[in-house]
């Protein structure tokens, strides 16, 4: 049996949070990386510096939760535990935030995303094939089942 080589897999940061958020829906985490730009920067940093590692289990990601949060780390470990929603200019750190230069993931932990993404369209399908209920008054549905 060979095994399969994990490769870094670049995507928008839409898809990521689209992946990470219905990964929590079914209550599942996935993992991906943020790389910054340098321009986002005053001084220059290495691109081990600018990567934030950045899981689906986050506030921001998660449904029915209060607040709002992305915490992440640096991957050279400079910037443990960094609220980077507050930084980034694609979530609120305005027009002057850091911009993302990409952002990736590992293909296996796409795979698994697209499966779970496949699973919840199907199940939303599901839902919509099946009959709609009634709308007519309890009282009057009984009435027809007697």
């Amino acid at each position: 049996m060979s095994e399969k080589a994990l490769c870094e897999v670049n995507m928008t940061y839409v898809t990521m949070r689209s992946y990470f958020r219905a990964a929590e829906r079914a209550r599942q985490h996935l993992s991906g990386f943020i790389v910054f730009s340098p321009a986002s920067f005053d001084k220059e940093y290495s691109v081990e510096s600018r990567t934030y590692a950045v899981s689906s289990d986050n506030k921001a990601f998660r449904p029915n939760i209060g607040g709002y949060s992305i915490y992440a780390s640096s991957l050279d470990g400079s910037d443990p535990c960094v609220r980077l929603e507050q930084y980034m200019a694609s979530e609120y750190g305005g027009k002057n935030g850091w911009q993302i230069e990409r952002c990736y993931m590992m293909s296996d932990e796409v795979e698994r995303a697209k499966a779970l993404m496949r699973i919840e369209k199907s199940m939303s399908d599901n839902k919509e094939a099946k009959p709609a209920h009634s709308s007519a008054p309890k009282a009057q549905r009984m009435a027809v089942l007697s």
